[in-house]
């Protein structure tokens, strides 16, 4: 996930905020290193740590999830996100819009390709 250009970032970055939202309403709490994964494994997206955690603060910051601490039986501790009610919202509201931009690139005639 390695656009050339500033405006390609933002637009990446929110598609990664997008993503993230939609991997916790699948799956439920996680930890960044399960999110990661994810996002590997599904979309083929190998998103840097940095990245990663930003758009996850980013969306504690908006109110769309939120970050927890918890205890591992091992004793060690580890951050954990889930989704907010906000965030359930703007992944139902994105989803229908992503859909529709979605059948306006197939009917674009490949003209970006």
């Amino acid at each position: 996930m390695r656009p050339a250009r500033r405006g390609g970032r933002e637009v990446l970055s929110g598609l990664l905020a997008l993503a993230l939202l939609a991997l916790l309403a699948a799956h439920g709490p996680l930890h960044g290193y399960g999110l990661r994964r994810l996002l590997e494994e599904r979309l083929g997206w190998s998103v840097s740590e940095s990245s990663l955690y930003d758009a996850l603060k980013r969306l504690e910051r908006l109110g769309l999830a939120e970050g927890y601490w918890v205890r591992l039986p091992g004793g060690a501790v580890r951050k954990q996100y889930r989704l907010k009610p906000e965030g359930c919202e703007v992944l139902r509201q994105s989803a229908g819009i992503l859909r529709i931009l979605a059948d306006l690139t197939s009917l674009g005639g490949g003209r970006c390709g």
